[in-house]
């Protein structure tokens, strides 16, 4: 009986979302911006690990 009271407003819902077409307006300079935001939080971490990665490798490598 509950789900009945929830129907219409659910269906509504479920419409109105299809009936929207997402549109996704982004030009080269916000990518830009996304991509050097992202490289700016991701590098160092990164980098630290690439080095971390490479002593690990070259000391197994010397204790072989």
């Amino acid at each position: 009986m509950q789900r009945k009271r929830f129907l219409p407003g659910l269906l509504a819902i479920l419409l109105g979302t299809l009936a929207c077409e997402p549109v996704i307006a982004i030009g080269w300079k916000e990518m830009f911006f996304v991509f050097l935001f992202a490289a700016i939080l991701l590098g160092p971490p990164l980098y630290r690990f690439i080095r971390r990665l490479e002593k690990f490798l070259k000391h197994e490598k010397q204790n072989k």
